[in-house]
């Protein structure tokens, strides 16, 4: 995984991890340690809202896939 900054709306987050090479494979894991309230509004939007953000700059969208009890996290795919 690739340590990564990520803003979506007014929330950022700089300790977001990237995972996967390929196209439809990459997720973006967000740590809720890291923004409480960005981990409650992702927990009311369903999996087929897209959500634009900004991923170290660049342009990107996101869709949320999962949220990771064991590590309280959100997972997120990237489009």
């Amino acid at each position: 995984m690739t340590k990564t900054s990520v803003r979506i709306g007014t929330f950022e987050i700089d300790d977001a991890e990237l995972q996967g090479e390929t196209q439809g494979e990459r997720t973006l894991h967000i740590p809720c340690s890291s923004d409480p309230d960005l981990c409650m509004q992702l927990d009311a939007w369903d999996a087929e809202t897209s959500i634009p953000a900004i991923l170290d700059g660049e342009h990107s969208v996101l869709y949320r896939d999962r949220y990771d009890e064991k590590n309280d996290t959100w997972i997120m795919r990237l489009a």
